[in-house]
């Protein structure tokens, strides 16, 4: 055989078996990456909707929609109340009349009493107790009637030692009665009492 000879064989046997890898190759690649034939053109737009109208002249026939469910309430906050306009002040009230003291029906009574203001009828305060209250705002029965023990025990401790050992705890009732002229009730009361305290 000649060199020319084997030669041809060989290149004809490489070329088939080039273009069948190629032809392989090129079928494998073509079913994998199929692109879009053309990437610029959008979409096709979807076909409008058609609506039907009815005729003019069939008639319309409504129908009653069921009503929705009423949504749940919220509490409700009140609002505030309009504020109120300033009234005018109340003119104050009138304080009650003091009842006049009875000095007549007290010494019936055996209270030795020496005017209306005479603070020393109730037992346990003297001359100066008396004086104390006075200088202090106490000055008559009633006043010192709605006045608290420890009021009364703290003009008694401002007043100095000698106050000190006085004892006010019936004395606003013991000056209740005698602001209201109940002398027989104050006087057996006071048979009971030794210095302001109960026996």
């Amino acid at each position: 055989m000649s060199s020319f000879g084997c030669c041809f064989w060989w290149f004809l046997l490489g070329a088939l078996l080039g273009w069948l890898l190629n032809y392989w190759l090129c079928k494998g690649c073509k079913n994998k990456n199929v692109e879009p034939e053309n990437k610029l053109t959008p979409p096709p737009a979807p076909a409008p909707k058609v609506v039907n109208t009815p005729a003019a002249s069939a008639p319309v026939t409504k129908v009653a929609a069921k009503p929705a469910p009423a949504p749940k309430k919220a509490p409700v906050k009140k609002a505030a109340a309009p504020a109120k306009p300033k009234a005018k002040p109340k003119a104050k009230a009138a304080p009650a009349k003091a009842v006049a003291i009875d000095l007549k029906a007290a010494r019936a009574a055996g209270i030795k009493i020496k005017s209306t203001d005479d603070l020393t009828v109730i037992e346990g305060i003297g001359p100066k107790i008396n004086e104390l209250f006075k200088n202090n705002g106490l000055k008559t029965f009633a006043q010192v009637a709605k006045a608290t023990a420890p009021q009364m025990r703290k003009i008694l401790d401002d007043g100095g030692a000698r106050f000190r050992i006085a004892n006010p705890g019936t004395w606003a009732k013991q000056a209740k009665l005698a602001a209201n002229n109940k002398w027989k009730e104050l006087k057996k009361l006071q048979d009971d009492l030794s210095g302001g305290i109960k026996k």
